[in-house]
């Protein structure tokens, strides 16, 4: 694997050097935001969590702010490489309530439970011209991300516990957008990317024979990413 990233960085250098003698500099670098919705639901908190009632975050509704950093390189008119850092924001986020007795109103114990995430990713990229000044594109690539999970606990009598845990993989990614140049230096760019099964299982939180919390699990998630951003050719 990394005989074959040094190859292909070389293949990168060599023929951006040709294309910059040319007149022309394939290399830039870029920052977006934008917003994030996943595919989360209630099932995928807890087995054990029966007669709970569910509501779904408002970020998972609504989007989480998200934002991402890249830089890449057009090996010629057509093909390129872009490296990314994304921060994805809540790929899984939901609140429990279950009232005592089942009575709402009373005591009660609360749960709130959020996935975040956050990776470093690399994909291929490909470029179609459609005026002078713009351009369409599409990226499949992967993300190799870490998940920092966490769950605020309040039981019946009001006592607040924390429970946390990290979960890392890879997953596949792609993305469609278009881009226009502003100057001969700055671009800007709209783009839409799914990151796919995003978590390491099927339910976030394991409970013991007792209901205890024994562990916390990222969930797998498809995570879209909606962004603009500003990129500067250089």
């Amino acid at each position: 694997m990394k005989k074959f990233l040094v190859v292909n960085a070389g293949l990168a250098a060599l023929m951006g050097s040709s294309m910059a003698e040319a007149g022309f500099s394939p290399y830039y670098a870029g920052a977006a935001i934008g917003a994030s919705k996943n595919n989360g639901n209630e099932a995928q908190f807890c087995d054990e969590c029966t007669g709970s009632q569910f509501t779904m975050h408002k970020k998972n509704t609504g989007g989480a702010k998200v934002h991402k950093v890249y830089a890449g390189v057009n090996l010629n008119p057509v093909f390129g490489v872009e490296a990314e850092y994304a921060n994805l924001g809540d790929t899984y986020a939901i609140d429990m309530y279950r009232p005592e007795f089942g009575i709402p109103g009373g005591r009660a114990e609360y749960a709130k439970a959020r996935q975040k995430t956050r990776g470093i990713g690399l994909s291929a990229k490909a470029n179609h011209r459609i005026t002078r000044k713009t351009s369409v594109y599409g990226k499949a690539g992967a993300l190799a991300w870490e998940n920092k999970n966490r769950m605020d606990y309040t039981n019946l009598d009001n006592i607040s516990e924390t429970y946390k845990s990290t979960d890392r993989g890879v997953s596949p990614t792609i993305g469609l957008g278009i881009e226009h140049e502003v100057t001969d230096r700055i671009s800007i760019r709209a783009g839409w990317d799914r990151t796919f099964d995003t978590g390491k299982g099927d339910r976030f939180l394991e409970l013991d024979s007792s209901k205890n919390v024994t562990d916390l699990h990222s969930v797998k998630t498809d995570t879209d990413m909606i962004y603009v951003g500003a990129t500067f050719n250089f």
